[in-house]
């Protein structure tokens, strides 16, 4: 997972063809979003059979790049934190392929109980936040400073506070 992780880091924020102009824009990329999702997949494998190592390089990476990762919150491959400071991520948080993060979005537990579970190729924009037992389809984007406090259906774009549908989307409109 952490190699398509990376793979998809580099696409997201080099989508250009040319190589010239890959490596100029590879080369002034922030590395902190590396470090984080590494630093995440680390606590994550370490957690599962040791918890207090998983523990201690969730604190590392909150340390180091500022993301509040929960080693127990389980990413498919191909995560995405655009820019980890501030990313705080609940223990049973579970979310699916190709998920992107903005810096300050927080995916937090309620007072019901539960976590958020997230959908493939989801995008959450900067400051937004999913609390509680919510789920989001697959192809949801969701709009910077939001609060998601209900669930969505697949291929729909919500912003506000509280969250709502603005528009509903085709698939080919996401990539």
């Amino acid at each position: 997972m952490l190699a398509e992780d990376l793979a998809r880091a580099h696409r997201v924020a080099c989508p250009s063809t040319r190589l010239a102009k890959a490596l100029l824009v590879s080369r002034s990329l922030p590395k902190m979003k590396s470090i984080a999702v590494v630093l995440y997949r680390l606590s994550h494998a370490a957690g599962t059979a040791f918890p207090p190592a998983g523990a201690v390089l969730k604190q590392l990476n909150h340390f180091i790049t500022g993301a509040d990762i929960a080693f127990q919150a389980q990413f498919g491959p191909g995560l995405v934190l655009l820019h980890p400071t501030g990313i705080v991520v609940a223990t049973e948080v579970v979310a699916g392929a190709r998920c992107n993060l903005g810096p300050g979005v927080t995916l937090g537990s309620g007072p019901p109980g539960g976590a958020p579970v997230l959908g493939d190729d989801v995008d959450i924009a900067a400051s937004a936040s999913v609390l509680g037992p919510r789920k989001l389809g697959d192809r949801v984007r969701v709009g910077a400073n939001s609060v998601v406090t209900h669930d969505f259906d697949d291929d729909v774009v919500v912003a506000g506070v509280p969250a709502r549908v603005l528009r509903a989307t085709r698939p080919e409109e996401l990539v």
